[in-house]
């Protein structure tokens, strides 16, 4: 491998020392060529590098995560090294994300001469419920369906990527490059070696330019003709490609569509430069949008009943749907070989990693499934292995989320010390060794650690059973019914426990969607109720979040509507019509999906009582009402809580039925 660049730890203090010492190793070890980026986090490194030359002197190209255009880097820029965005977007792919990443990889070099903005992430193929969901260029999460998604984000990229090559310039500003008059900014690419340039230009409004972070200045963008002029060392150019998206004006929107050739006139032409607008000007005939043929229909249910006993797995590799969040599992051989036991899924990591978002709280698990899950059976074998402590634990969780802070959870120990709890473990060896409440806690007379045993966790509705190798451990007991989520796997330590002959199932009655009220109409109002669980979409609770903030009914194509922009403002379903501020309800497009976000109209938030089944407008967080939301993507659900809430109660949903 050729390796060009490599980073230090990832938003992670790292010391000039350490860099100092690294570029030395990596010279006297051949990689004289690879360059250091210094050091992806904030631009406190200038600071650091101004402080020793040494350190400076081996770093080839600072890069920043998130860096502001609006912010002051002149102590960057002052040692004349490249200038990257080397983490950028994180934004969700939708027109708006597309919005966010056309302006900043132009507006990054037109205000602070960035010359490399790296996007984060590239592929987004992970469980909705984990964190940053669907924030990538392309989404890929039903991998039962093989259903993907080609995000706008793609084609904001393909209006520099297709038409530009490595090695190529950009203009500087005043010659090439800079903002236009009515707002939004153009940037020229020159092939160093030829004729060939692409101007990229791009007009977003501050309604739709935000990412995910950090935040902008206000700013207005209009409509606007524009006139280019060529320099006669551009040569002699009688037309040029043109390609053209729109990120606000939809939908549909419009996504790197092929233009008729713009004519050059005495080295001049114009452009109408539209709010929304994403123009390409090119030499350049290459562009293409390509195709990879139909994509496999959509399919957001986790397709149950669901079994594996990991025999088609090759060795080292992960098994199929799992999502591991802390520590790691792989399929190996079975430490003790049997008809029964052959591959198994094992717990990898001997000891406490270095974190991420969790530095060494709760016991490593993987979650598999939904999010919106609560009815189900997980069922799976399980070996201590031979060195495990009698603190070790082997745990199933039902209705967790992505860290198991919420769940029904059921651990078996080494002992035969068994316990039900609303949350993962706490790690062994946690230096407070906090607790969790126990829902019940018992012993078993006997219990092998050294056999293979059976374990299984079923929740319906305010209920659960827990059994161990067929039996029993407790039939119907009491559990909290308002967590939702995965299923999950783990341990309460870093034990090479191993599972097997996994199975989960639904459990229960509630697995058919029961339309409860009428189809709904215009004039209806908008309400909240319960809702519907386990991964069912039922017609009253189906809403779309569309880019340009409309709430769209799916099932009517009908727009929540409020009756005015004042508190109590009620919300019926109206006829969609672009430009009706009383149908814009704005919102964190990133974070909604993430975690419980304000919904506005005008100065006002979206907000449901909490005594009864009515939505209106009301200040933000006025007492007696929910003001936060959180979107549920596979059941097209916009909720009142993302994790469980006991002061809110079973989650509340968007609904149309009558109150």
């Amino acid at each position: 491998l050729e390796i060009d660049y490599i980073g230090i730890w990832n938003e992670r203090p790292a010391s000039g020392d350490y860099v100092v010492v690294l570029r030395a190793a990596m010279d006297a070890a051949g990689f004289k060529g690879t360059a250091i980026v210094a050091k992806d986090g904030g631009s406190e490194v200038c600071k650091s590098m101004a402080d020793d030359k040494d350190y400076a002197n081996a770093v080839a190209v600072i890069g920043l995560h998130y860096p502001s255009d609006f912010s002051n880097y002149s102590l960057c820029h002052s040692f004349n090294k490249p200038f990257w965005a080397s983490e950028e977007s994180s934004s969700y792919d939708d027109a708006n994300g597309a919005a966010c990443w056309a302006r900043v990889i132009n507006s990054h070099w037109v205000l602070q001469q960035m010359t490399s903005s790296i996007m984060w992430n590239l592929v987004g193929s992970y469980y909705h419920g984990t964190n940053w969901y669907a924030s990538s260029m392309l989404t890929a999460v039903e991998p039962w369906s093989g259903n993907y998604w080609v995000a706008p984000v793609v084609w904001a990229t393909a209006h520099v990527t297709q038409f530009t090559q490595v090695g190529w310039k950009y203009l500087k500003n005043g010659a090439g490059s800079g903002q236009l008059a009515k707002g939004g900014y153009y940037a020229t690419w020159v092939d160093p070696n030829g004729k060939d340039f692409t101007i990229v230009v791009v007009k977003i409004s501050h309604e739709h330019a935000p990412c995910t972070r950090p935040g902008l200045p206000e700013f207005s963008t209009d409509a606007e003709e524009v006139t280019f002029h060529l320099d006669t060392s551009m040569g002699s150019v009688k037309s040029l490609h043109v390609w053209y998206s729109n990120f606000e004006e939809g939908p549909p929107y419009t996504t790197f569509e092929q233009k008729s050739p713009i004519d050059v006139s005495s080295n001049a032409f114009t452009l109408h430069v539209p709010v929304g607008g994403y123009y390409t000007i090119t030499t350049l005939s290459a562009g293409n949008k390509g195709s990879a043929g139909p994509i496999p229909e959509s399919q957001p249910r986790f397709p149950l009943p669901y079994s594996d006993d990991f025999e088609n797995v090759l060795e080292s590799q992960e098994a199929a749907y799992w999502a591991d969040q802390i520590a790691a599992f792989e399929v190996h051989p079975a430490s003790v070989q049997s008809a029964e036991h052959k591959n198994v899924m094992k717990q990898m990591v001997p000891e406490l990693p270095i974190g991420w978002s969790d530095h060494g709280s709760r016991g490593p698990m993987s979650v598999l499934g939904m999010r919106e899950w609560q009815d189900v059976s997980i069922t799976v074998d399980f070996l201590m292995p031979a060195n495990a402590p009698t603190s070790a634990a082997a745990c199933l969780a039902t209705r967790s989320d992505q860290m198991w802070n919420n769940g029904i959870v059921f651990c078996v120990d080494a002992t035969g010390a068994f316990n039900l709890t609303t949350a993962g473990p706490y790690l062994v060896s946690h230096k407070s060794q906090p607790t969790n409440p126990h829902m019940l806690s018992d012993r078993l007379d006997t219990f092998d650690a050294n056999s293979w045993h059976s374990l299984s966790l079923t929740t319906v509705d305010n209920k659960a059973t827990g059994m161990l190798d067929g039996r029993a451990l407790f039939t119907n007991s009491n559990i909290r019914n308002i967590d939702t989520g995965f299923v999950a796997m783990g341990t309460n330590g870093w034990f090479a426990i191993e599972f097997d002959n996994l199975k989960v199932e639904e459990a229960g009655t509630n697995w058919s969607p029961k339309e409860v009220c009428g189809a709904a109409k215009a004039g209806d109002l908008v309400t909240a109720r319960n809702c519907t669980s386990n991964g069912l979409a039922t017609m009253d609770q189906m809403f779309e979040l569309v880019p340009n903030y409309q709430l769209r009914h799916i099932p009517t194509g009908l727009c929540a509507t409020a009756s005015s922009m004042d508190a109590d403002a009620k919300i019926t379903l109206e006829t969609c019509a672009e430009g009706n501020d009383k149908q814009v309800f704005t919102n964190d497009y990133t974070n909604i999906r993430n975690h419980p976000v304000a919904v506005h109209v005008g100065g006002m938030a979206l907000s449901g009582s909490v005594k009864s089944s009515e939505i209106s407008l009301q200040k933000e967080h006025a007492s007696g009402y929910w003001t936060y939301w959180s979107y549920f993507p596979n059941t097209k659900q916009l909720r009142n809580q993302f994790t469980a809430r006991t002061d809110l109660g079973y989650p509340q949903c968007l609904s149309t039925c009558p109150q």
